[in-house]
């Protein structure tokens, strides 16, 4: 009997010991795959390769579709078979993307590229916070008082990546051009896969064989309950979905504004990193916030800083554009954090990668349609229009979403 209650310690501090390899290994995998040097010079990178403006939209447009119709099958792969392999698979995918570029000479080749590339990411997500968030969750067993990070650190070592990436892709430019960014990328996508084979599966309940019709219609009546369980819920998904595509256009417009304000190429990377840091920290301290004001009044903050951020857009000194820029990140931050973790708090293990990858499939399908509006806007009449209407929109997701999702927010 004491022979196996040793055996049965060690075992258990071996598992231990794995699971603590996951906090480690998910955060490498996400600085991996967000440390995208190509980010802020796209076209110059498509434009190595031969390609027009017409040419890179339809690449670009190809790798968003294939994103998008995978976001809800890669989500349910990863809670059917397992976190682990679907994303070792998104790895392979991922790293086998930057590898085809050393064979690419033409636009079918960059096709392929963008193939694998959308399956790797498409995989990857929600996965990955699943992987975390359940291992945050068996380690708090052994330590009750431990808080679940699981949402606040991938968030926060993906924006710091992504700032970090902007920076060096400045200094790898000026030493290596675009060749040592496109050889850096690589080695990245390698770490990614590398990452991915360190990571142990979290204990789960296995509820044993399910034909494919039993396990959809298990996840619709999840996706169904989850909906009709209260309305701080169905404005909680619909937040998330919207929210984002509010937060992202305006830092897309930002851009344009530095543009037409005559910042030039040379400051956008260390700017764009000191904004994602900004992020990263606003990510860091959400949890802290959100008990200084309590979670109603963190919700208003997040909605009038919003808007706030949006209104300085439209000033004509770039000093007040970059403050509006400082405020957008650091929203992106509060919410981001705050709201995911909401949302993880309230769902089932089984069904949590597939509902993380639900909300990515809601975010791009807004995203497409509301930029899709707003280029028009741009198109026939100007930015200050664009910012309008965008500030216009992000007034009325704060009054039908977050003020009501605020007034029920302590309570909940």
């Amino acid at each position: 009997m004491n022979n196996t209650t040793v055996v049965e310690s060690r075992n258990a501090r071996s598992e231990t010991k794995a699971l603590r390899c996951n906090l480690r290994a998910v955060l490498l995998l996400r600085a991996g795959q967000r440390f995208m040097l190509i980010a802020p010079i796209l076209v110059p990178f498509f434009a190595h390769y031969g390609q027009d403006m017409q040419q890179i939209f339809l690449l670009e447009s190809f790798y968003a579709l294939m994103i998008l119709l995978m976001e809800i099958p890669s989500g349910y792969f990863a809670d059917r078979y397992g976190r682990v392999a679907v994303l070792r698979a998104g790895g392979l995918f991922w790293s086998l993307s930057w590898l085809s570029l050393l064979l690419v000479n033409d636009f079918s080749g960059l096709v392929v590229f963008e193939a694998l590339a959308g399956l790797g990411t498409s995989l990857l997500s929600g996965a990955d916070l699943a992987l975390l968030y359940d291992t945050e969750r068996e380690l708090q067993q052994d330590k009750p008082d431990r808080a679940n990070r699981a949402v606040r650190n991938l968030f926060v070592i993906g924006m710091t990546a992504e700032g970090l990436a902007s920076l060096s892709a400045t200094g790898l430019l000026l030493y290596g051009g675009i060749t040592a960014v496109i050889a850096a990328q690589t080695a990245c996508g390698l770490l990614v896969l590398a990452a991915a084979m360190l990571l142990r599966e979290a204990p789960r309940v296995n509820s044993g064989y399910k034909s494919l019709a039993d396990e959809c219609g298990d996840l619709g009546r999840v996706l169904s309950s989850l909906w009709r369980q209260s309305a701080l819920m169905r404005r909680l998904l619909a937040t998330l979905c919207l929210w984002p595509v509010v937060t992202v256009l305006a830092i897309w417009l930002m851009q344009r504004v530095w543009v037409e304000l005559d910042l030039t190429l040379l400051h956008f990377g260390w700017i764009w990193c000191l904004l994602q840091l900004v992020g990263a920290l606003a990510g860091q301290g959400a949890h802290a916030v959100e008990r200084l004001l309590g979670s109603r009044h963190a919700i208003y903050a997040i909605g009038l800083v919003a808007l706030a951020g949006l209104l300085l857009l439209g000033a004509a000194m770039l000093s007040w554009v970059m403050v509006g820029g400082v405020l957008l990140f650091a929203v992106r931050g509060l919410f981001s954090v705050c709201f995911m973790d909401a949302l993880n708090r309230r769902i089932d293990n089984d069904y949590r990668a597939t509902i993380n990858s639900l909300l990515g499939f809601g975010f791009r399908l807004g995203f497409i349609v509301a930029a899709s509006v707003l280029g028009v806007v741009f198109d026939r009449f100007g930015l200050n229009a664009a910012v309008l209407s965008l500030g216009c929109f992000a007034l009325l997701v704060i009054m039908l979403l977050l003020v009501p999702r605020a007034r029920d927010a302590d309570s909940a």
